[in-house]
Order: C-alpha cells, then structure tokens, then sequence
C-alpha cells in the first residue's frame, strides 16, 4: 500500500475512533423535556454537566445520565435514609423513581413520583406530574406491574386511577388534559364505548378550547354509534351518535366534511331504517298484517329513499296493499 494512502487511513481511523467517544457521550445526557411554566410547554432540558459533581444527588444525577440506573438507586435510597429533613429530600424522592423507571420498575416509580406530587411545587411538582402520565401510558400499553420483585401483573386499572389523580391534582391544565384524553383513548381502543362516550364527552366540556376538542366531539358521535350493538335492539346510541354528528357539522362544518361526517349520517338513517324494516317483517311472519303495514308505511314516510324504504314497499304491494303517492310510491 503506498505510504501517502497508509496515512490518510490512519487519520481516518483516528478521527472516526474520536466522533464514537464524543457521540455516545452527547446522547447520554440527553434527558426527558421539562415544563416551561412560562410558556406550559415542554422544553429540551439544560445538558448535563460532563464533570463528577461533589454531591451524592449530582452524583445520582450523573448515574442517571450514564444509564447506570442501579447506582443512583443505591445512592438514593442511602441519601434518604441519612437526610429526611433535608430542603432537597423531595428532589431526591424524584430522582429516586427515575432511578425505578429507568430499570422498568414502574409500580415503584409511581409511588416515588405520587410522594412528590403530593408534597412539592413549582417545576418539581410539575415534572412528577408528568412523570405520573408516563407511568399511566406505559400500563395502559401494557406494561406489568411487579410484585414482590418477580410477580408480574396487569396494571390497566392502576394507569387510569393514576390518569384520574393527575387531573384532581392539575384540572384545566395541558397535562390534565393529556390526562382525560389517554383514559378516553383507552377505552375507545378497548371497546368501551359507553366510558368512551363518556370520557371524550368530559374532554371536549372540560376544554371547548383545547387542543383535542374536535377529536373530543368527532370519538363521542364515534363511539355513541358503536355503542348500537345491532337491529334487534333499541336504537338509542344512534339516536344519540346523530346528535352528536350534527353538533360537530354545526361548530366544524369543515372538519365535519373531512371526516365524512354527512356520509355517516347517512349510514345512521339507513340502519334505523333497517330496524324499523326488522320491526315489520317481524310482525308479517307472525301473521300481525296491521302492525306490519303500519311498520312498512312509517318506513316510506321516514326513511324515504334508503334501501329499507325499497324493501318495504315491495313488501307492502305483495301484502295487497295500494300505497299512496304520499308514503313514496304510486298505487298499485
């Protein structure tokens, strides 16, 4: 290999060694955002200082950062014992359950986080708070709740109850908010769609200005029409989903037309229809003839030009009976 070649390998191998230090060590002090009380939006924190603090929670600061979560564990837990007076316990109570997050310990995590936002104000306060929705979101995706150190169990019921704390402790803020609307998502996602209703319902009153109120009113209507289980029973949640329907065309008509939401309630007219039509077959294979014609003509006076209304009109002229041109039709 020629010399000139041999050495431009080297430098290049040197600088390339040089960039893989630096980088790894720029990524782990990336920490989670903080809120901005200023602007309440979350914002990159400062980067960590790269020196060894002199102080044991600079010091689990900096264990945290490095990924060694286990080290700032022991430290913690020392520092707490030794201090319960101290003006920074609560801080260390924090670290204490990043220390539990970061190892996936969550149950542990939350309760460290709950001693904070229970006991302390200002950006403490609030980031405990935050930290309280992660360990929400992170139950509610799933993640176990771990018992006696091996016992894993499922922990969708502690993600909501941690969801609804976090609203009694900051209503009318941008992470209650976030709050009440991952409960809603949970139970839209899971099939719940009365709590769904419900929830999305208590979104889009608690914030008419907020950010998800459209998404808040659009899942009400959604989940108030998957409420109807089917034609055999009451047609209340289309009812209800229509209104729902129509509320958001009148506050979003253009959000409304995006959403489809005309062709929606199309789709509502066309299955009540299909009820009432169900209704009159019903009583024909009974051998009630007036109950079914009765069933069958409301059907041409209410749902004009839906596919039921055809299906009852042949129904009512192989019955024998003249259909006037008001219920939709000629006589026959």
């Amino acid at each position: 290999m020629p010399i000139g070649l041999d050495c431009r390998l080297l430098v290049a191998a040197a600088l390339a060694l040089a960039e893989l230090s630096v980088y790894p060590q720029d990524q782990r002090y990336r920490e989670r955002q903080v809120l901005d009380r200023q602007t309440d939006e979350w914002v990159d924190r400062e980067p960590t200082p790269t020196e060894t603090p002199a102080d044991d929670l600079g010091r689990a600061r900096l264990h945290l950062a490095n990924g060694k979560p286990g080290k700032a564990k022991s430290l913690l837990r020392r520092w707490l014992k030794a201090n319960p007076d101290d003006e920074r316990y609560y801080e260390a109570v924090f670290l204490l359950g990043e220390s539990y997050f970061e190892s996936r310990d969550f149950w542990k995590a939350l309760q460290q986080y709950v001693q904070v936002a229970e006991n302390a104000s200002g950006e403490l306060f609030d980031l405990a708070n935050q930290r309280c929705v992660e360990v929400a979101r992170a139950f509610l995706s799933g993640q176990k709740r771990i018992v006696w150190g091996v016992l894993r169990l499922p922990a969708y019921d502690e993600g909501i109850d941690t969801l609804d704390r976090v609203w009694e402790r900051v209503p009318g803020s941008r992470l209650g908010e976030l709050a009440l609307k991952l409960k809603a998502d949970y139970y839209f996602s899971h099939g719940d769609m009365d709590l769904a209703q419900d929830e999305y319902a208590n979104l889009a009153q608690q914030y008419p200005a907020g950010r998800y109120h459209q998404l808040a009113m659009l899942r009400t209507a959604e989940a108030a029409e998957a409420a109807f289980p089917g034609i055999k029973f009451d047609d209340l949640p289309l009812i209800e989903a229509e209104q729902r329907y129509q509320q958001v065309s009148a506050a979003y008509p253009t959000y409304a037309e995006r959403e489809q939401i005309p062709q929606r309630l199309e789709g509502i007219r066309q299955q009540r229809a299909e009820k009432d039509l169900d209704i009159g077959r019903w009583y024909e294979r009974t051998r009630q003839p007036s109950a079914a014609e009765f069933y069958y003509r409301q059907i041409l006076k209410d749902w004009p030009d839906t596919l039921a209304a055809a299906e009852a009109r042949t129904r009512l002229r192989a019955m024998g009976v003249q259909i006037e041109s008001a219920d939709g039709g000629g006589g026959s």
